[in-house]
């Protein structure tokens, strides 16, 4: 495969930055991959919902496909369209990756890696065709990490109350106002059998009344794909940061699972899949090594 047209770096692990020539080819490769380092994306599939992403894309996108085919393919013969969406998928979702529980699969967003309209390409091909924002553009070419898909969860409101920053150890993410965040161009590390230390800010629409919120965390330790009643980290309410510290188990299996952080001004639920009143739940990918 001869590569001409398509500029791919590597930002974090396996986040794969797409720039064509035509959208930004004038940027530094070393910005675009710090704007990826803590990108909120929240489009982190498994290998089912990735191999569902082409399929939808097929169906609805099929242009968009051809086109980055012949991005990335400098030839002058011509190839049927059935051909260059084969090439695609096989590039993508090869028998011996599906094999080893990876796929690759396309995330779209405007060209800084927001998505202020929070939308997502589809990940079956039974779903309906949805139109893409005209500014957005595949951003990222991603390689699944999780082997199991959690259950949602959002706050019903987020103007007054939210999420402002999550600190473990020297990690830290700010963010702004949303209902849900999934911070997906970066991996936590975490230190089997040890201590880490923790704090969650609030954010508030009023800072000098701050409200008073709960503050839950869950990390998926076994990996199940569930947040069990043992995984529950931490419960407390406050008007101040919540700081605290999490004995992380020494029996952690290997790969990536999730952690989810959620406030709640309207007192939070212990079940993870709750759906909060007034606040925010962020998701983040952990790793325990």
């Amino acid at each position: 495969m001869k590569n001409t047209n398509l500029q791919i770096t590597l930002p974090a692990l396996t986040l794969l930055s797409i720039a064509t020539t035509n959208v930004m080819a004038n940027e530094d490769p070393k910005a675009i991959i710090q704007q990826a380092q803590y990108s909120e994306l929240g489009d982190v599939l498994t290998v089912s919902q990735a191999q569902g992403r082409f399929a939808w894309l097929k169906k609805c996108y099929d242009g968009l496909l051809v086109e980055l085919w012949e991005q990335m393919y400098d030839s002058r013969a011509i190839v049927p369209k059935e051909q260059k969406l084969n090439q695609l998928k096989a590039l993508w979702l090869s028998n011996t990756k599906i094999a080893a529980g990876k796929a690759q699969y396309l995330t779209f967003a405007n060209p800084d890696f927001s998505n202020p309209y929070d939308w997502y390409a589809g990940t079956s091909e039974a779903q309906a065709c949805t139109t893409m924002p005209p500014e957005y553009r595949p951003i990222a070419l991603k390689t699944t990490l999780l082997s199991r898909s959690y259950c949602e969860n959002r706050s019903y409101d987020n103007d007054w109350e939210w999420i402002e920053s999550v600190k473990v150890d020297t990690f830290e993410h700010t963010s702004g106002s949303k209902s849900h965040t999934m911070v997906s161009g970066k991996v936590l590390t975490l230190s089997a059998n040890k201590t880490v230390s923790f704090t969650i800010t609030p954010g508030n629409e009023d800072p000098t009344f701050p409200s008073y919120v709960a503050a839950r965390v869950w990390i998926d330790w076994n990996h199940n794909g569930q947040f069990d009643a043992n995984e529950r980290v931490y419960r407390g309410a406050s008007d101040q940061p919540f700081t605290f510290n999490v004995d992380v188990p020494n029996n952690v299996p290997e790969g990536i699972t999730l952690m989810r952080v959620a406030t709640d001004a309207g007192g939070g639920f212990d079940d993870a899949c709750e759906r909060i009143h007034y606040g925010e739940v962020e998701d983040y990918l952990v790793t325990v090594r």
